[in-house]
This record gives C-alpha cells, structure tokens and sequence, in this order.
C-alpha cells in the first residue's frame, strides 16, 4: 500500500472494519438520511467503532447542526447516501489506543472535522487538504458525529477551554471558518467592513472583528434577520444593524455613511441576491470576502468593468486549515469570546424534526443536538 494512502488517511469505519465486523456485542445510536428527497430521518442501531491503535473513541456530548446539514436533509444538496451527517462536535475520550500518548480516557475535548485526504494531490503535497478533491469528511462524504460514539485522532483533538459550555465547544467547527476566512481577507482595525448575514457564521465574525480591534461593523440581515439576530449583533460588536428585507442593504448602508463605500464586506450567506447588492457597497481597491456557500448551481450577475476599474479584490474563503486550529482554540480561551444566547435550540437526537423542518422560525440561530 502506498504511504500515502495509508490507513491515518482512511476514515474510522474503514481503519478499524475488520475489528467491527467482529464485533457484534456493542451497538449505538445514530442518526441517518437513507432516501434521497426531504425524507425523513431515521435513529437506528449500528456497531459501535472499536477503538483503532493510534486513535481514541469519543463519547459525543453536543453535535452542531450545520447549515449543510439542513441542506442534506432538504436534499437542496446532495451526497451519498447512506448518510450519518454531523461534523461539529465536542466529547469525552473513553478509549484511548495503544499507541496514542497525552491524552487519557475523562478528557473533555474538541474534535477539528476529521478530514481523510488522498496525500498525493498538488494540494495536499502543499498541506492545504482541505482542498483534496477526493478527501473524505466527516458527516459529509463519511461517518459522522450524529451518532453516540466516534473515532477521531490525537492531530484534530484539543481541550475544552475552561469557562467555555459544551454547546459552545461543538461549535468551535463555524469559529474555525471565521478564523481562516479572515486570515485570508486581512481585515485592519481602521476599516470600515460590512457583515453580509448574521447566522452563527456572520455572529461570530463580528464578534471576532470586534475582538481583534475593528471598530466600525455594520451588518445586514436579509428575510426573518430580526429582532433576535439584530440585537445580538449589536451585542457582539456591530455599530449598526440593517434589514434588507424590504429596501435594498446597499442604499440603507450608503445612506447610513453618507455615501461611503466600504473598506471590506464579507459575505456569509450565501444567498445570491444578498451578494449582488453587497457589492454594491465595496469601496475602490476595497475587497469582497465570500465565505457562505451557495447552493452548487448558483449563478450571478456581477458588474466585471466596475470590478476591475475599481481594483476590486474578492477572497473566497472554504473551510479551515490545521493550523488555524490553535487560534480557534486560542480565541475561546481568551474570555472575550461568548456566544451561548447564539445557540437557540438545544436537543435531544429522537427531537430532530423540531430544528430540521422548522429552520425559517425566526427564533432559530444555530442548534445542537444532545447525545
């Protein structure tokens, strides 16, 4: 076998199968999409992972509901099925391998997204693997974190700040999209940037805007982005809150600064028609920062000439890097960092259809569920 394709780049499942398959005594709970179209989920019984040697078994406390999760279940996007999602998570080791060292069974700990890349790709010879075109991610194109227990390895795992609740740490996954996006865009406290959405990926970058030392943050909500949304972003930093419901974002923010465009706007919505009008409002030699996900046919409509005449610059942003991690977990432990009152719903597993088929309420933020 190739040394690159060896079995720390396999998922969980297929590292320990034979183990597995051999044993038929223990069992978990998991929550799965078998069919495609916005079916229902199913909890069912599979085998519980056998701990492999250089790896540990986690009990799940919370998994965080992802925006793509949602996605998968309304089959708006589709992967294979079938489908243990969950790639947020957080829990405690309850089996350590034998060649694993400095982590014990009792640990509380967060888990980065287990992502099994293929090592020989250009991307992943130059480490950015979560570029690989064939990896395999946890809760996306292998076994998630909806489940009971779940293997992962001591390179994803990091303590549980103290003071930070444990339906925070399931969410360190979205801090870690924020942390890398704005080490792409390079934000300075001087400038003035627009937040496009404020779901728990527009929340906790204005909080981490704020925290790093950026003064002047609007944000702009679109659809049901109000009131809860708009008075946590005001709590968490942003100097102004727009709802672009019902008069384009672009003509309240300009009419808000006088006719000033801005230093930087960053998208994390998504949503094409959001976008369209963001770029409205990005200043000359500004940039445009793109970290929401539209769905994988989207199109837009962009105005090149003024892009290119304006020396527009536009940074997309997609998923995190190892070693953005020890920031993510810098940043929790810093003690400025508090987003609880963002997580709106918190449930048990049986509960699932109360968060996946009722996300347009407009108390919902971000949701986790309890194993």
């Amino acid at each position: 076998m190739n040394e690159a394709t060896s079995l720390h780049f396999l998922p969980p499942q297929r590292k320990a199968k034979k183990e597995i398959d051999m044993q038929e005594a223990k069992a978990m709970k998991a929550l799965i999409k078998k069919y495609p179209g916005e079916t229902d989920l199913e909890i069912v019984d599979i085998p519980r992972p056998v701990c492999p040697d250089d790896g540990v078994v986690l009990k799940i406390r919370t998994a965080g509901i992802c925006g793509s999760d949602i996605h998968y279940y309304k089959w708006t996007e589709k992967m294979p099925l079938p489908l243990i999602m969950g790639h947020e998570f957080c829990g405690d080791i309850v089996e350590v391998g034998k060649d694993v060292s400095g982590w014990k069974v009792g640990d509380f700990v967060i888990s980065a997204v287990p992502c099994y890349p293929c090592g020989v790709c250009a991307n992943c010879r130059d480490g950015h693997y979560e570029q690989c075109s064939s990896k395999i991610i946890a809760g996306l194109t292998g076994l998630g974190a909806f489940t009971e227990y779940f293997v992962t390895y001591p390179k994803w795992l990091f303590h549980v700040p103290i003071g930070i609740s444990e339906e925070e740490a399931a969410c360190a996954e979205p801090l870690s999209i924020v942390v890398h996006a704005l080490k792409r865009i390079h934000v300075r406290p001087q400038d003035r940037v627009v937040i496009l959405g404020m779901g728990i990926i527009g929340l906790l970058t204005i909080q981490t805007l704020r925290i790093t030392g950026v003064k002047e943050i609007l944000a702009v909500g679109i659809d049901s982005d109000e009131p809860l949304r708009m008075s946590l972003s005001e709590k968490y930093g942003a100097v102004k809150c727009f709802n672009g419901q019902h008069q384009p974002a672009s003509e309240q923010v300009l009419e808000y600064t006088n006719g000033h465009k801005a230093d930087v706007v960053i998208d994390c919505t998504g949503v094409i028609s959001a976008i369209e009008d963001g770029f409205k409002v990005v200043k000359k030699l500004g940039t445009f920062g793109a970290i929401g996900v539209p769905p994988t046919d989207s199109r837009m409509t962009l105005n090149w000439n003024y892009m290119v005449w304006n020396s527009i610059n536009i940074i997309s942003s997609f998923g995190a890097e190892e070693e953005d991690w020890p920031d993510v977990i810098s940043l929790l432990a810093g003690g400025k960092l508090h987003f609880r009152d963002a997580i709106t719903q918190v449930i048990r597993m049986e509960d699932w259809a109360s968060v996946f088929k009722c996300t347009n309420r407009p108390d919902y933020i971000k949701a986790v569920i309890k194993m």
